[in-house]
């Protein structure tokens, strides 16, 4: 039964190469294209208010040991995902060449759910994040106002912590710095 939304659902057919793939198709798990529904204004918005906490303007995507993007492609294997917002430590970051895709697994992920996304987002993506080795995942949902931060440790992920409205907010493996949580619903 479809309640009429769109979700996530693999296109059929053989894996393309990305040029053949519909604007939306933005993520690759298995080698199988997935279509997605754009992020609303509540979820880009969200995420931009994260970057500004994470990254204050003027720090040009950079907070102190950290480089962090912007639904910057990365490859995994045979998967293509992109998350919200990612972050690799500084000493580990190498610039991609032009019109190359990052490689390099992300020390840190986040993805800001919407009801169209929440599924594969805490389904399929949080698993293909943990076989490649992203060593924590926020996953922020605007609409129950709540942050939740995972570890990856050994085979599984670990719930960490859970922030719920307001408050102050010391998550992994950003704990250097205090935040309140109010900031990313304010607006």
């Amino acid at each position: 039964m479809s309640d009429g939304k769109p979700s996530a659902r693999a296109v059929s057919g053989e894996a393309a190469p990305r040029e053949a793939l519909p604007p939306q198709a933005e993520e690759v798990l298995g080698g199988t294209p997935v279509l997605l529904p754009p992020p609303g204004p509540i979820q880009i918005q969200t995420g931009l208010r994260l970057l500004e906490v994470l990254c204050p303007p003027g720090q040009e995507k950079d907070v102190g040991a950290w480089v962090l993007r912007r639904n910057l492609p990365v490859h995994l294997a045979e998967d293509r995902l992109v998350p919200d917002l990612a972050g690799w430590r500084r000493e580990r970051w190498k610039e991609p060449e032009a019109g190359e895709g990052v490689t390099l697994a992300p020390d840190w992920a986040c993805e800001v759910l919407s009801d169209e996304t929440e599924s594969w987002d805490r389904g399929h993506k949080m698993l293909a994040y943990g076989l490649g080795r992203v060593g924590h995942v926020w996953l922020v949902h605007p609409g129950m106002r709540t942050l939740e931060v995972y570890l990856f440790e050994g085979f599984s992920w670990s719930l960490l912590d859970v922030w719920e409205e307001q408050g102050p907010v010391k998550a992994a493996p950003f704990e250097a710095l205090a935040w309140d949580l109010s900031a990313l619903w304010a607006g």
